[in-house]
């Protein structure tokens, strides 16, 4: 049997054309009330990754969250809004001011849940323990609104990868250090997912960001709204029309084959187009595609030549320390009134380049990466 996505052109976000697109796209998915019934409490989540205004693309835009908030009370639902940011330290409040995200859910009815302060659970998979904000455990539905961009260390920010703000504060920066490698990164990511997969997923893909997302890319207007109640089904189509190929995203990969969505575009509906006269020409992906195309024994043997790694901009670098705060191995320092890296440590993770508010990280890259890119 297909799965449903529904991808429906919205070209913005006023709210006479971005209204009637998200009820069409729930209305081909056969309507919010099949998803939420009256009195269910209902998590909204966003992504929320830094403090930066919604024309940046970075982050959720308030006016989808606006609209969805609205159409839960429309059905009976209790909305909540929640996340938790990217080095949450910072502030849940700042990030929820500057995005326009706490305005928009209050507007709108919702209540705001903090990740940071409702306490943590611990979940175990597959032996491995996570700790999993409240918020998400207890709201008998949770619509997710991932944003559609690139990401420079798993190649897409998607449905599956949002679902990485349940876990609060400090504790995502530990997991980025256990597991440093992308495809490490990518199987805990999925792992994160299944403790509580979302009851549907609306992608923003409005305003997108490609390149070096998800937070230093290029905004591009794509125009689109994906949903789905199938999260790895919706990743799949989203990669798919950005130009990435089958099985690339490696948490589309992983999630399919553990069987927590269809991750074969052949069992896919798309709905109301065809997937084809969708597709978005010269999407730029992201910067380290293509490296990860190389066979691993290959990589190894090339790593002194083959590798990105985080470079602060002096000009552009005020000493907020947002990345000193919130590095995962600790290895960044001030030295003589500048930002120090040790490369020997570092994880190239590129958190710092996630969370700096000035955009004072650079992406640096060794002489053969330069050449693949």
């Amino acid at each position: 049997m297909a799965v449903d996505v529904a991808v429906v052109r919205s070209p913005s976000y006023e709210a006479a054309v971005l209204r009637p697109a998200l009820q069409e796209a729930l209305g081909l998915l056969g309507g919010l009330d099949r998803f939420v019934r009256p009195g269910d409490r209902v998590l909204v989540k966003p992504n929320l990754l830094s403090a930066r205004s919604p024309d940046r693309g970075v982050t959720t835009h308030p006016a989808l969250v606006s609209a969805v908030v609205e159409e839960v009370r429309r059905v009976g639902g209790v909305p909540w809004v929640g996340d938790s940011p990217g080095g949450a330290a910072r502030g849940v409040e700042r990030v929820l001011t500057n995005t326009g995200i706490k305005a928009a859910a209050l507007a709108s009815g919702a209540e705001i849940v903090n990740f940071e302060a409702s306490g943590a659970e611990r979940r175990l998979v597959d032996g491995t323990a996570y700790y999993v904000a409240s918020p998400p455990l207890y709201a008998d539905r949770i619509i997710n609104l991932p944003k559609l961009k690139t990401h420079s260390l798993v190649l897409f920010t998607g449905a599956v990868k949002n679902m990485f703000g349940i876990i609060p504060g400090f504790r995502k920066a530990e997991y980025h250090k256990a597991h440093p490698r992308p495809d490490d990164f990518s199987r805990t990511l999925v792992d994160i997912f299944s403790i509580r997969p979302p009851t549907l997923n609306i992608m923003d893909g409005i305003l997108a960001m490609q390149g070096k997302g998800p937070a230093s890319g290029t905004t591009r207007n794509v125009g689109f709204l994906l949903a789905s109640d199938d999260a790895v089904a919706l990743d799949t189509v989203a990669a798919h029309l950005i130009g990435y190929r089958p099985g690339e995203i490696e948490t589309t990969r992983i999630a399919a084959r553990r069987g927590l969505g269809e991750g074969s575009l052949e069992h896919i509906r798309v709905r109301p187009e065809p997937v084809e006269r969708l597709r978005i020409p010269d999407f730029e992906l992201a910067s380290n595609r293509l490296m990860k195309l190389i066979p691993k024994p290959l990589v190894d043997l090339l790593s002194p030549w083959l590798w990105i790694r985080p470079r602060v901009d002096p000009e552009r670098c005020t000493l907020c320390l947002t990345c000193v705060k919130n590095c995962p191995t600790r290895v960044m320092e001030v030295v003589d009134g500048r930002i120090r890296i040790d490369y020997d440590e570092c994880i190239k993770c590129l958190c710092c380049d996630e969370l700096c508010p000035q955009e004072a990280i650079e992406q640096e890259r060794g002489l053969l990466a330069r050449r693949i890119h």
